[in-house]
């Protein structure tokens, strides 16, 4: 399960990378980029969650941190939505989901650790 969230979140990151570059350059980022982020990272959280009920005690930090990506990320869409753009917020997000991404392959690649 671990395998598959950490393959999901790699999906999320990739997909969070292709909107950024777009978003730095000016460019208007393809539309099925946003619910491949999205998804891709609900999917992992889903396979992330059974692996924690499945005894996984290494996932403690990730949840946590999985929870603020999450909050951070519906801010920034509620706030582009009402037309505002708050670059704090997308750097929280960034570096949270960057603290969050390393957390869970350190997890995977090094259960014992």
């Amino acid at each position: 399960m671990l395998g598959i969230s950490t393959l999901c979140f790699t999906v999320a990151v990739i997909a969070g990378a292709w909107l950024g570059i777009n978003v730095l350059q000016g460019r208007r980022p393809l539309r099925v980029m946003k619910p491949v982020h999205v998804g891709a990272a609900l999917i992992g959280s889903i396979f992330m969650i059974i692996a924690l009920i499945n005894g996984e005690q290494g996932l403690m930090l990730n949840v946590a941190l999985a929870v603020a990506v999450v909050a951070f990320g519906v801010l920034m869409s509620w706030a582009r939505k009402k037309g505002y753009l708050i670059a704090p917020l997308y750097v929280c997000h960034i570096l949270l989901a960057v603290l969050f991404y390393l957390s869970l392959v350190s997890v995977t690649l090094f259960p014992n650790f």
